[in-house]
């Protein structure tokens, strides 16, 4: 049975850090080397590069991390409030096509209240003194508020969560009711298509850890590490389909800008050929012929 256990944890160990690498590296292609005139890519980026800090979590347990625990994970949840937001702007500004400079939105100040809250309580709590042994009694009911933080933040993110996916999918709706054509593939469909299917990807990956994980931790049910391996395992087949089927979109989007090309230099031809059924030679054969038998003419006139 305990080998059972340690071949088990050394499995969620390295799934968490071949999903943290697979995303990771992702998330640098998309930005850097993947890029959109509206830079869009860039905050496509930065959702992979969150998706991969969740699965290095997934390498902490107590005897390497470098601060406790429970501390360390208060601190990072702040940075899990982006990830929404990110996705938020991302679909928003492509479905709107918007090219101005992504500058700080207004969708980042909970992430960063939250953040400036956890510091402050983490520093009141005093668990960054360099001796656990010299941390005084009463500081144990600081304890208890990062402890009870700790527990807040989860549902709060939950909410924010929530939020964000019917706005997501009221945002998607308005657009797919207002573009819609029968029976016509266009390059919009396919943005479309994949901002759907993104969210639904996150959507589900979220509806797994919330009832694995989340429900569990607030029922004060154990968490084992079959469940968090289970929601990693499933985020990273999430990404594979979701880089597949990226790719696959990309392919069908060049398709179909080359057809528009060929289409509108076609349509560009014959414009042309119905303004101007005749050269320039021809119309300049045609005046000299005309100049030639206007001059016959004369010359017939003046002998008669």
């Amino acid at each position: 049975m305990n080998e059972f256990s340690s071949f088990f944890s050394q499995s969620y160990w390295w799934l968490s850090l071949l999903g943290g690498l697979h995303c990771i590296a992702l998330g640098l292609y998309i930005r850097y080397i993947y890029r959109e005139g509206n830079g869009n890519h860039k905050l496509l980026g930065s959702i992979f590069s969150l998706m991969a800090l969740y699965f290095f979590t997934g390498m902490l347990n107590r005897d390497n991390s470098p601060a406790p625990i429970h501390l360390l994970f208060t601190l990072i949840i702040p940075v899990y409030f982006l990830l929404m937001p990110l996705l938020y702007l991302y679909c928003y500004r492509s479905l709107h096509n918007i090219r101005r400079s992504i500058h700080f939105s207004r969708h980042f100040y909970l992430a960063l209240i939250v953040a400036i809250v956890v510091i402050i309580a983490s520093l009141w709590s005093k668990n960054f003194a360099p001796d656990v042994s010299i941390i005084e009694l009463s500081n144990e009911s600081n304890m208890s508020q990062i402890s009870k933080l700790g527990a807040l933040l989860p549902s709060l993110l939950t909410i924010q969560t929530c939020v964000y996916f019917i706005l997501i999918i009221r945002m998607l709706k308005k657009y797919r009711g207002r573009t819609h054509k029968a029976h016509q593939e266009s390059l919009r469909d396919i943005k479309f298509r994949w901002l759907l299917v993104l969210t639904f990807a996150m959507m589900a990956n979220w509806l797994i850890r919330t009832v694995l994980v989340i429900l569990p931790f607030y029922l004060g049910d154990q968490i084992s590490e079959l469940t968090q391996a289970f929601t990693r395992l499933a985020l990273l087949l999430t990404i594979y389909v979701l880089a597949i089927y990226r790719l696959q979109q990309i392919t069908r989007a060049a398709y179909l800008r080359g057809r528009l090309t060929i289409t509108t230099n076609s349509g560009a031809l014959k414009n042309k050929a119905s303004t101007q059924l005749l050269s320039s030679e021809e119309l300049n054969y045609l005046q000299q012929l005309l100049k030639e038998e206007s001059q016959i003419d004369k010359n017939s006139n003046q002998t008669s």
